[in-house]
């Protein structure tokens, strides 16, 4: 048994194309990267925030 009869076995038919598809079908929300932005950007203005505030 060679590396892409293996391939097949593990991932399907091992089509490209299908994978392919696959991906195009799917819907992306980027609503958790949003939200990983602004906790960053408040974590790092929060400090020069509160410094010049006290």
């Amino acid at each position: 048994m060679g590396l892409e009869d293996e391939r097949k076995m593990l991932t399907g038919s091992g089509d490209p194309k299908e994978e392919e598809e696959e991906e195009l079908v799917t819907e992306e929300d980027c609503t958790e990267e949003l939200f990983d932005f602004l906790h960053a950007r408040d974590h790092c203005v929060a400090h020069k925030l509160f410094k010049n505030l006290k």
